[in-house]
């Protein structure tokens, strides 16, 4: 009883008004800022489940990540994944309560024809009693994003428009999409595509433009982006701000908050029950206790270290800067519009990825400026994990501008490969210049640099992670192995020639 009462107090109790708080924290900022003010320029997948994602992340450290360690875990990542399970108990409510905040906000508005729309900017939902919509002047766009851990899904979508009558700038919208393996053949892909084309134009062609119960204006997102391309099609010089997107709603718009308030309550409670026998059953461990009423810093800090690691000043500072590079622009990417989970084709020929013709062009920049661009955060974070075991095997042979110019060279010999082999294939990425990290480590094992211990590791990290990469990427669509190969074939030479001119040094480094 005395546990369970440490517990609570300690661990259980703060976190029920951490949790709260954040709840309440980041539904208010998004209601002001976003809903009524429109401060905050981001699409909405980043305010509806990104940034959600993220937020309790901070809290969770800054409060709770002391009091877990109270807690007797024999597991070694357990306090993590303690951890790890307060955030989601806080994260997945506020991801579900965006959905009933920014549809509770609005109420319908009634306007008489389709033109009075103007006078209402800040508004979503709109019941337009008499409308037409010239069918005739109808523009289209399609695109398609892969998704998937590896880009294993392939998605088709298209956004069709039609202008309103007498009404301008304002648009109908509806949009098709489906989804298919992207590990297919490309005749069958191709074929499920013009399969895609056709039912959607034979769905447009007998719509009923005039079923609907209620218009819904979209907000910026990448559906926006799509109608928008629509519209650009024919009217490459449009004022983009000036254009109102409404698409149609068969449901009553008394349906549209659906479950969203009793399943918003309903994963709270669920996280609060899951965390609290997440803590009944592990022990208290009482030197740990002690410390923390006196205040103690921990003894094994994972923030801590994680923080020294990303310090540019400190022992790891080459890699550090890299991995620093690589998320501000990601940062940057997703801030300026970029879809957070697959972005184009041609969104990342437009921030800097490198395509054969752009290059053949003059555009020659787009060699470097593609090696720190990614195709989404799971593209980003599997390649800062390669980047990150790579570096720390060669920072300290190496050194910390060794180290990011090796990065940078074999990066650029990658999007060279890349185009040369590719035709019309946009590239991104980091995973050729980390590749050709592991050229250099395959070079310094092979030549005896690191000492008989360390190579045991170097085999093992070379196999499990550049063996297995370049297999799955032979049979795997949307990964270029092309850039892999040159990276590592770059870095093995580069490395050839570093310990053909200063073979010695490089061993007592490598120690």
């Amino acid at each position: 009883m005395k546990d369970f009462r440490i517990k609570l107090k300690k661990i259980y109790l703060p976190f029920l008004l951490v949790s709260i708080g954040t709840i309440l924290f980041y539904n208010l900022f998004r209601w002001v800022f976003d809903i009524k003010l429109g401060m905050l320029p981001l699409k909405e997948d980043l305010l509806d489940i990104w940034i959600p994602f993220i937020i309790p992340v901070l809290p969770v450290l800054m409060w709770l990540r002391r009091r877990v360690r109270i807690l007797k875990i024999k597991s070694s990542n357990g306090h993590f994944s303690l951890q790890f399970l307060m955030v989601l108990a806080i994260a997945v409510p506020i991801i579900i309560s965006q959905q009933y905040l920014k549809k509770a906000s609005f109420d319908l508005i009634a306007l008489e024809n389709a033109n009075e729309i103007t006078s209402y900017a800040g508004e979503k939902y709109f019941k337009i009693n008499t409308f037409r919509v010239n069918k005739d002047a109808s523009l289209h766009y399609t695109t398609t994003r892969t998704s998937g851990k590896r880009n294993d899904r392939l998605n088709f979508f298209l956004y069709q428009v039609s202008p309103f009558r007498y009404a301008e700038n304002l648009w109908y919208g509806i949009k098709y999409n489906e989804s298919t393996s992207n590990t297919a053949t490309n005749s069958r892909k191709n074929a499920q595509y013009r399969r895609f084309l056709e039912y959607s134009e034979r769905d447009f062609a007998r719509s009923n433009f005039q079923n609907v119960s209620y218009f819904e204006k979209v907000g910026y997102s990448d559906d926006w982006d799509g109608y928008l391309e629509a519209i650009k099609e024919k009217n490459p010089n449009v004022d983009e701000s000036q254009q109102i997107i409404l698409v149609p709603k068969t449901e009553a718009f008394e349906e549209r908050l659906g479950n969203t308030l009793p399943w918003v309550f309903g994963s709270f409670g669920i996280g609060l029950i899951v965390i609290l026998f997440s803590i009944l059953y592990p022990k208290i461990d009482e030197s740990a206790l002690r410390d923390f009423r006196k205040d103690k810093p921990l003894k094994d800090d994972d923030l801590r270290a994680i923080l020294n690691f990303l310090n540019p000043a400190g022992s790891h500072g080459g890699s550090a800067v890299l991995i620093l590079i690589n998320l501000a622009v990601f940062v940057i990417m997703i801030y300026s519009g970029l879809s957070m989970v697959s972005p184009t084709a041609a969104e990342l020929l437009e921030v800097g990825g490198v395509r054969k013709y752009e290059v053949m062009q003059g555009e020659y920049w787009r060699l470097f400026t593609s090696i720190f661009i990614h195709s989404g955060f799971v593209h980003l974070l599997m390649n800062m994990m390669g980047l990150v075991f790579g570096a720390i095997l060669l920072e300290n042979v190496l050194g910390k501008i060794k180290l990011i110019l090796s990065f940078i060279g074999c990066g650029l010999l990658a999007s060279l490969a890349s185009i040369y082999w590719h035709e019309n294939i946009v590239s991104v990425g980091a995973s050729g210049a980390i590749f050709g990290l592991y050229g250099l480590i395959l070079a310094f094992t092979v030549f005896k640099i690191y000492s008989t211990e360390s190579r045991l590791v170097t085999w093992m990290l070379l196999v499990l992670y550049a063996g297995v990469s370049l297999l799955v990427g032979f049979m795997s669509a949307g990964i270029d192995n092309a850039a892999h190969l040159g990276g590592l074939i770059s870095g093995f030479i580069l490395g050839v020639l570093m310990i053909a001119f200063d073979k010695e040094n490089l061993m007592k480094k490598a120690g």
